[in-house]
């Protein structure tokens, strides 16, 4: 009778090959628990915007506001830099090491509009989440597909509030100065060290702060107190430190309309306003990419 004696080296070859499945098994699961982003907005039945944010607030870092002047006509040329500052700085996506630095959390971006109401009643028309890293959405339930529909559906949705109030008749004020004050006081879609942009012909038009149709526009340091109380709850709001704001800068950007009126002194008037309450200036651009890399300068 004979006996068949194992292999003894090919027994040990199929123990090594057993503990490296094993070990590349376990580095499967923590990679994909380690990259998993956060739970988003349960909206399987909806189309919004919402549905690409993180059910929980904590989630949440940087709170920033694109603030859209429609109180004069904007030309189709301008229109088109505002949908793309949405498009560019609300949904681009973290990179994979900062995202996991600051512990999952990603960027919200509140769209305000500003039309003929008064400051105290304006609210957000939309709210958007910039997008966790490529790699992390194999870990989800949200498909490529549906995450570009709804990108176009919120792009629509900013179409038609802005053409609504374009087709209506031109407002008579402009609180420009109020509107960013109480913009930037919402804690629910403001936090400083945050990106501001402004989109706007600059020309404020208000009983507080004075009406700009003018053809020189009044030196900053002339403006009363009425107004400059308005600019320093900006200033405040856009300084304050916070748990979210450590060590961090606000950054103001303006994309600046032409109109059919331009006003020595504008321009500067703008940058002084902005220069009383930060240590730096604020940048004249309708490019996305250099307002992003103008927050991560001042933020390095």
């Amino acid at each position: 009778m004979k006996y068949n004696i194992p292999n003894k080296k090919t027994t040990n070859s199929g123990k090594l090959f057993f503990y490296i499945a094993l070990v590349l098994l376990l580095f499967v699961v923590l990679v994909s628990v380690f990259l998993r982003p956060p739970k988003f907005s349960d909206c399987s039945k909806e189309m919004d915007a919402k549905c690409i944010c993180p059910s929980e607030e904590k989630y949440i870092g940087k709170r920033n506001i694109i603030f859209i002047d429609a109180t004069d006509e904007i030309v189709r040329g301008k229109i088109e830099d505002v949908y793309r500052l949405i498009r560019e700085t609300s949904f681009n996506e973290a990179g994979l090491f900062e995202w996991l630095g600051s512990g999952k959390k990603v960027d919200k971006t509140s769209i305000y509009i500003l039309a003929d109401k008064k400051p105290v009643e304006m609210t957000p028309i939309a709210s958007y989440c910039s997008l966790p890293p490529d790699i992390t959405w194999l870990l989800t339930d949200l498909s490529a597909k549906k995450e570009e529909q709804i990108k176009k559906a919120a792009i629509d949705d900013i179409k038609n509030a802005i053409a609504k109030i374009q087709n209506e008749k031109s407002s008579t004020k402009s609180y420009i100065v109020e509107g960013l004050a109480v913009a930037t006081s919402n804690s629910s879609h403001w936090v400083a060290g945050s990106k501001l942009i402004v989109a706007s012909d600059l020309y404020e038009n208000s009983p507080v702060c004075g009406f700009f149709e003018t053809e020189k526009i009044p030196a900053f340091n002339q403006i009363g107190q009425d107004c400059r109380r308005w600019v320093n709850i900006l200033g405040e709001n856009l300084t304050r430190v916070s748990s979210a704001s450590v060590n961090q800068k606000s950054s103001v950007s303006i994309c600046q309309f032409l109109s059919k009126k331009q006003s020595d002194g504008l321009v500067s008037f703008w940058r002084e306003l902005f220069q009383s309450q930060l240590d730096y200036d604020v940048k004249f651009t309708c490019d996305p990419q250099q307002i992003l890399d103008r927050h991560h300068s001042l933020n390095k």
